[in-house]
Parts: structure tokens; sequence; C-alpha cells
């Protein structure tokens, strides 16, 4: 067996710590990316308001403060949520962002559409997609509503959406 000199042993043993520290630096970059795979988000009601006062068949503009995220605790994000209140139907807590480019959409009364400023994206009192580029209806917050103690109805919803829409 040949005898390795110095600079042989010099080089591999260097070879060998610059693998060691790149194994080391690689496994909390791969934890970090893998980490939201295996962790589940704390689902949590959160309480919207009482709606009452919202008209039928008029979509309401409400703020809520949702929760996001599932690490380290982080202030809950404000968010719209669009209060239908339907006459012979459930009432429906839509989100505002469209599902085209994520853009704020608004209740125009002028048009009796939500109307997506980016791109001309159009959805109707309920929701539904119904001109513009928009793949898809607007999302809506998992809710409930319940009575509180002075009698009002109070909406409540949770901190994801309904993906059965």
């Amino acid at each position: 067996m040949k005898k390795m000199s110095r600079r042989e042993v010099l080089i591999r043993g260097t070879g060998l710590g610059m693998g060691l520290i790149g194994v080391m630096l690689s496994v909390p970059a791969v934890g970090f990316l893998l980490s939201p795979l295996f962790t589940k988000q704390k689902l949590t009601w959160i309480t919207v308001g009482p709606i009452d006062e919202v008209p039928v068949n008029q979509p309401t503009a409400m703020i809520a403060e949702v929760p996001v995220g599932t690490g380290y605790p982080t202030p809950p994000v404000k968010r719209i949520v669009y209060v239908v209140k339907k006459r012979d139907g459930p009432t429906l807590a839509l989100s505002n962002i469209c599902t085209h480019m994520q853009c704020d959409v608004h209740w125009d009364p002028s048009l009796g559409n939500f109307l997506c400023p980016c791109h001309g994206g159009l959805y109707d009192i309920d929701g539904n997609n119904t001109g513009g580029p928009p793949p898809q209806p607007l999302a809506q917050w998992v809710h409930r509503t319940h009575t509180d103690a002075q009698g009002r109805t109070i909406l409540e919803i949770q901190n994801q959406l309904d993906e059965h829409i």
C-alpha cells in the first residue's frame, strides 16, 4: 500500500471537511423547505361581528383579524369578509381575493357585481365568476352564525377557506 504524502492528507481532509460543512448547512435548509408539508395549521374561530344590520342581497364588507401561519406567533392580518345575506338561503362569507391574480375585489353597486380592478374580472352576488379572466368563483370562508346573549346574530369565520365551492 502506497504511503500518502502530507499534501494528499491535507487535500482529502479539506475535502471531507467541506463535505461535512455542506451537509450541516443543507439539513436546516431542507427542513425549512419541507416543514410546511408536515405542519398542520391551527384552526381557530374568529368573530367578524353582528350581521343583523346587513341588508338582504347587498354585499357588505366587514373586517376580521385572521391569524396566519403555523410557526412563531405572528400578529393577525386584517382581511375583508363580504357578508351576503340571502332572502331564501344561507348567509355567505366571501373572500375579497380574485382567483385570477389575487387582487382585491370590491362590490360595485352600479354593476351589481364584484369587480376586480386589475384585469376586469367580474363575480356575481354569490361569488360566481361571470366575466373576465378569473378561472374560479370567489372563495368562501368556513363560517358559522350564532345568537349572542343580547339576541344579535354573530358571524364567525375560521382561518381557512371552504374548498367545496
